[in-house]
C-alpha cells in the first residue's frame, strides 16, 4: 500500500457516508443531490483504488 491505514479508513468511511446520503436523497426524489452524492462516491472510489494500488 502507498498510504497509511488511517487514510484508507477515512476514504472508506466517506464512501459509506456518500452512499447512505445518496440513497436517502434518491428515496426522497431529490435527484440532483443523489447524483452529486454518486459523483463524490465515485471520486472516493478512484482515490481508494489509487491509494491501495500495489507496485510502484
Amino acid at each position: 500500500m502507498n498510504a497509511p491505514a488511517w487514510r484508507i479508513w477515512l476514504v472508506v468511511a466517506l464512501m459509506c457516508g456518500w452512499g447512505i446520503l445518496g440513497i436517502r436523497f434518491f428515496q426522497r426524489g431529490e435527484t440532483i443531490f443523489a447524483l452529486l452524492c454518486l459523483a463524490l462516491f465515485l471520486n472516493n472510489a478512484v482515490t481508494l483504488w489509487r491509494l491501495t494500488r500495489g507496485g510502484k
